[in-house]
């Protein structure tokens, strides 16, 4: 059966009904409105389907309320848009609700397309698009299934990093289509919208992963039917555009060999659990009961679909009480996707060794149609924290020896891409006997010329300049120690010469991947910053970057767009006790 085309012909109206169908996934009789296009009985042609979601507190009458199908006929009728059929679902509670499962809105979705082409004579092109939530429902589902849809539309779309499980997040998700063979997407808001800053955090998200996309933004618009109604022509022009091309949709292309559906035993980042036996993840995986595991209802429908069954009276939570939970309970640990780690959860080693060095024998890198790893484009970064080869340290690195003191932590942080630490003594010549020091007697720290060579032996890549002791020798001691780290080809991070260059981001590219680095000093003191001020009180000088907020926005966000992650390292004020 041939795919509808424009007939100059038929001057005949569209039909617009409200239909019932009764849903296996809700278990009830949903409704919605269905626009049929002119001469659609008549013809016996097939067409491409438009569907539209609406936004919280609104209903399946809201595109047709705003206007659209009017607007869509006559487009029709005067060659500017393919005949099609409009889809307008009605949500209902469930359209609101943030719980993802078997009986989520998504299914319902689902469902309710299936039903509709085998109800109506579709020709497989299928455009989805949304406002507001609808525009999350519309991500969520046309990023997840993106070999279904021509197009992908957002108008006001709400999106927020905690709104749902990453592994359904469209914020997530937005990385992990390729960068050609994808849905067109179309994002907009208005400049008076509040839900502007998920809007622009997806943009920023797809510019990083080099994903084509339209974004535009309206002056004054607001959050509201009246904006929404202003733009009509906007988007009745990109979803006709996509649903015109008479491409086949392209097929899901086979995830990569390198690519792998990777989970992680993980704790909260206060509990004192570093590693995982594997025969205790062996036993948990085959159904033996662990009472210290805690899995989150997503993930442990997750596992189940790939065979793995836990004991019946294991611990299963709701996603949004899970990190709470871990955090509450510092004995037990969770399994969770590598994508949905975050920076309060701690990963586990399995059997003291990173689990990433055993890929290979690792029941849970699973070869998936739902990649969330490349080992091919693993960065490792070790970040030490805070050195200072000084007071007590500095006789003890001279007792034993610049060997024996690197022999420790050496075999472990050379296996990181990039080995990082936050130095807080400069290089002095004479020290420890080089003076007093700017901060006195019992506060200044100094590194001897001959221990910085212990930062060669563990081949340290970026030292950190926000110390707050790095000028307590005077500022020619920081000058000599800048050079000698670029001697040594170290980079550095938050600390220079200048107020310019200790401010500079330090760029890494590995891997295929662009990794930006922030660095800079919240507490001071004042003669620990770089200053570009002859009035001040310690004139010019080199130093730590100073944290001002202004510099920083202007950084941070233009870092986000240039690079794949950004990393941001502050020295800030010392605590004696763990803060929860």
């Amino acid at each position: 059966m041939p795919t509808a085309a424009i007939d100059e012909a038929c001057q005949a109206e569209g039909a617009l009904s409200r239909e019932t169908y009764a849903s296996p996934v809700s278990g009830r009789d949903e409704r919605y409105l269905i626009y049929l296009p002119p001469c659609y009985e008549s013809s016996g042609l097939r067409y491409p389907l438009l569907a539209l979601l609406h936004g919280s507190d609104a209903d399946d009458m809201q595109w047709a309320r705003l206007g659209f199908l009017q607007r869509l006929e006559q487009a029709i009728h005067r060659g500017q848009a393919p005949p099609m059929i409009a889809l307008m679902p009605n949500g209902g509670a469930l359209a609101n609700s943030n719980a993802i499962g078997a009986q989520s809105y998504d299914q319902v979705l689902l469902d309710l397309l299936s039903q509709v082409a085998d109800r109506y004579r579709l020709d497989g092109r299928q455009a989805i698009g949304g406002i507001s939530r609808g525009g999350f429902w519309a991500y969520h589902l046309g990023l997840r299934h993106a070999g279904m849809f021509a197009a992908i539309g957002g108008h006001s779309p709400y999106f927020d990093d905690d709104h749902v499980p990453a592994a359904y997040n469209p914020l997530k998700l937005a990385g992990r289509l390729p960068a050609d063979g994808h849905p067109r997407l179309w994002l907009d808001r208005g400049t008076r919208d509040y839900a502007a800053l998920g809007v622009d955090t997806m943009h920023v998200r797809l510019q990083q992963a080099g994903i084509a996309h339209e974004f535009v933004v309206y002056q004054d618009g607001e959050h509201n039917e009246s904006a929404w109604e202003s733009h009509l022509d906007d988007y009745l022009a990109f979803y006709a555009q996509a649903l015109s091309s008479s491409r086949d949709l392209a097929a899901p292309k086979p995830p990569s060999a390198d690519a792998l559906e990777l989970w992680l035993p993980a704790v909260g980042f206060g509990a004192p659990q570093l590693s995982l036996a594997s025969d205790e993840l062996d036993a948990l995986l085959n159904g033996v009961l662990n009472t210290r595991l805690m899995l989150s209802q997503p993930a442990a429908q997750r596992l189940n679909q790939h065979g793995f069954v836990f004991h019946e009276e294991t611990r299963i939570v709701a996603h949004e009480r899970l990190f709470y939970d871990l955090w509450r309970d510092k004995r037990a640990f969770t399994i969770l996707p590598f994508d949905e780690l975050q920076p309060r959860l701690r990963p586990l080693w399995l059997d003291d060794l990173p689990i990433v060095d055993q890929l290979d024998s690792y029941r849970l890198a699973i070869q998936s149609a739902h990649p969330n790893f490349s080992p091919s484009k693993l960065t490792r970064i070790t970040l030490s924290g805070t050195t200072a080869l000084a007071r007590h340290t500095l006789p003890a690195i001279d007792a034993i020896g610049l060997e024996a003191a690197a022999s420790g932590i050496g075999p472990y942080v050379r296996r990181s891409d990039y080995f990082h630490i936050t130095n807080e003594a400069s290089i002095a010549p004479g020290c420890p006997a080089a003076g007093l020091g700017l901060a006195g007697k019992d506060y200044s720290l100094c590194m001897k010329e001959e221990h910085a060579r212990l930062f060669e032996l563990l081949d340290v890549d970026i030292v950190d300049l926000t110390g707050n002791h790095i000028n307590d020798f005077g500022f020619d001691a920081l000058l000599a120690t800048l050079e000698h780290f670029q001697g040594q080809g170290i980079h550095t991070v938050g600390g220079g010469a200048t107020p310019h260059e200790a401010r500079q981001a330090l760029i890494l590219e590995h891997n295929a991947s662009r990794i930006g680095w922030l660095a800079c000093n919240w507490i001071g003191p004042d003669f620990a910053l770089a200053s570009d001020d002859s009035a001040s009180s310690f004139g010019l000088r080199p130093g730590a970057a100073d944290c001002d907020g202004r510099w920083l926005r202007e950084a941070m966000g233009r870092l986000a767009a240039e690079t794949d992650l950004l990393v941001m390292t502050v020295q800030y004020r010392e605590y004696d006790k763990f803060q929860a």
